[in-house]
């Protein structure tokens, strides 16, 4: 009769550590959504985030009022390196009468992240 309860308490903690799990992959750094599969690490998604916020003529509430999401990330190796190629969507979600800007980045991973372009459709954002 005592046999069961252990494998009882682990099947009712598994989806506890299920959703714990889906939680950690996401940093703590970047408010650019990421889709799960996406090959971008978490260092370099906080990357992107900071070169958003440093390098495009957002205003501080407008950084806050944005919703930001990567439509497009790709991930290549190249001579020692790592090139990703990200492709950033964002709008302000009430309201719909601005333009979605898509912003292009492109990280190198070559022992230390650097940005090697950057363009945007709506803001200026500048290298």
């Amino acid at each position: 009769m005592r046999g069961w309860r252990a494998p009882l308490r682990l099947a009712c903690l598994a989806p506890i550590l299920w959703a714990l799990a889906g939680f950690a992959s996401i940093p703590l750094d970047s408010r650019i959504q990421f889709s799960r599969g996406a090959p971008v690490p978490g260092s370099v998604q906080a990357f992107a985030w900071t070169v958003i916020r440093q390098h495009c003529a957002y205003q501080s509430h407008e950084l806050s009022q944005r919703s930001f999401w990567a439509s497009d990330a790709r991930a290549r190796a190249a001579a020692g390196e790592t090139v990703y190629s990200i492709r950033v969507l964002s709008e302000v979600g009430w309201m719909k009468t601005d333009p979605v800007d898509v912003i292009e980045m492109t990280i190198v991973d070559d022992g230390r992240l650097r940005l090697a372009a950057l363009t945007s459709s709506f803001i200026t954002c500048s290298p």
